[in-house]
């Protein structure tokens, strides 16, 4: 279904590449200080970066906990008056240059691309290389585009995986930025989401079980998060050798994992059960009774760099505050021929994870009468979805996707095709897409109650 008024805004949507305006993001001629209690905040520049035709204001942010390393963020505070939604976004990998910090100079220099883990404090002769990306202020507001098009503050915290460091400080950074959110001006602090995948996943659960009681985000969401990090040492140095006869394989697995073994490392004191380590706060029995924000966590089941069983067992504890929506195969996997990736299908349906955790952030945190646009690629929404109708006919347990299709017919969503710019009501087409692949007759009036049931049988 498609007006006028949609068409105007299609438009603006369509330009959602980001550059850099003309003399801008310019830093003022000395950073400006803002006090708070047990966090001061530090801003090292203001610039302003173009995102879907429109420009947007942003600031880069020292954020500074007592005893603690300082942490990085950039904030894109709300711009309208009042009180607005905001999201934490946490960044583990992307390499910033504008720190004034050595470290992240000498990374600059190097550029993207496979380096020596050498600013970590425990790298050695054997010590593995890691990949390096540049993330430009730019860059940051272009991933950002559609929390701020919503009116949303938007806070990405940078974990600087390159700077070196370990477990705690990447928890420290993270509980940071929730510092920050809880003071910084303009934010509804009863509309908090926070996102992240991987070992962003891990930095978003514990963020939000960390997070200071008046700024605990009201929704999460983490894909194929790392939870518990002596299960995952277990799984490293037991499940692996257990599995994966190829001995090129099992190198490729050390070599991946090199690096993020000696963070660990530096904070538990070893592996697990070695004298003097500890792990009494990295595991799921430590975060789960923590974990009281909301999370829809999304996993393949074919995962080889965090195994699938992580989020398993951590949903199992958590409870029903802990949606769990795997993406799963009908036949196991050869250990010895898979990559070290999220798994196949992560790669193949990314669009579509992409719409599912958009469409359940934005419907949780947007206002009750605002108009929502959600992204999706049509076809590879739909490829997804006959792939959990087969799921389904084989007995296959999909009852996690029924709420997130429901989400996505909330009268407030309107679906964007992002190749085609095509615009139509997010419960529209989902009723179209169900009946066509279930055989049934619903409506976009009455979709919602019928998928409060579940899927059709």
């Amino acid at each position: 279904m498609r007006t006028s008024r949609w068409l105007f805004l299609t438009w603006a949507l369509l330009g959602c590449s980001a550059a850099a305006s003309d003399a801008k993001g310019v830093a003022p001629d000395a950073p400006s200080e803002l006090a708070a209690p047990a966090l001061s905040v530090t801003v090292l520049g203001s610039g302003q970066a173009e995102a879907g035709g429109q420009v947007w204001q942003y600031h880069l942010l020292r954020l500074q906990e007592a005893g603690k390393a300082a942490t990085y963020a950039q904030w894109f505070p709300p711009r309208n008056p009042g009180l607005w939604p905001t999201m934490m976004v946490t960044r583990p990998y992307d390499g910033i240059t504008w720190t004034g910090e050595v470290v992240d100079q000498k990374w600059a220099l190097r550029g993207p691309g496979v380096h020596p883990d050498d600013s970590e404090p425990h790298h050695h002769a054997g010590s593995s290389s890691i990949a390096f990306t540049l993330s430009s202020p730019e860059l940051i507001t272009a991933e950002s585009f559609f929390y701020l098009f919503h009116e949303f503050g938007v806070l990405n915290v940078f974990g600087r995986f390159y700077a070196g460091g370990d477990i705690q400080n990447d928890r420290d950074d993270m509980h940071a930025g929730m510092r920050f959110l809880a003071q910084a001006p303009g934010v509804d602090r009863s509309r908090i989401g926070v996102h992240g995948g991987s070992w962003g996943g891990f930095e978003a659960l514990y963020a939000a079980a960390d997070a200071p009681v008046e700024a605990r985000p009201k929704v999460g969401v983490a894909l194929f998060p790392l939870s518990d990090f002596a299960r995952q040492y277990d799984y490293l140095t037991s499940v692996i050798p257990s599995r994966v006869t190829n001995p090129v394989v099992r190198n490729q697995y050390a070599a991946f994992f090199e690096p993020y073994l000696r963070r660990i490392n530096a904070t538990t004191g070893g592996a697990p059960g070695t004298p003097g380590a500890d792990y009494s706060r990295w595991t799921r029995e430590h975060l789960a009774p923590k974990l009281t924000t909301p999370f829809l966590v999304i996993h393949e089941d074919w995962d080889t760099l965090v195994p699938v069983e992580q989020t398993q067992t951590l949903a199992s504890l958590v409870g029903p505050s802990l949606t769990a929506m795997y993406l799963r195969h009908l036949n196991a996997p050869d250990w010895n021929t898979r990559g070290l990736d999220h798994g196949l299908l992560v790669g193949q349906y990314g669009h579509s994870v992409n719409t599912l955790t958009l469409g359940h952030l934005l419907t949780n945190l947007g206002g009750p009468s605002q108009i929502l646009f959600v992204p999706f690629v049509q076809d590879n929404l739909v490829t997804w979805l006959w792939e959990v109708r087969i799921l389904q006919y084989f007995g296959q347990d999909m009852s996690a996707v029924a709420p997130l299709l429901r989400e996505l017919a909330d009268p407030r969503v309107v679906f964007f095709e992002l190749t085609t710019g095509n615009v139509i009501l997010g419960a529209e087409w989902v009723a179209i897409s169900v009946n066509g692949l279930w055989g049934t007759q619903y409506t976009a009036a009455n979709i919602r109650e019928a998928l409060s049931a579940g899927l059709p049988p």
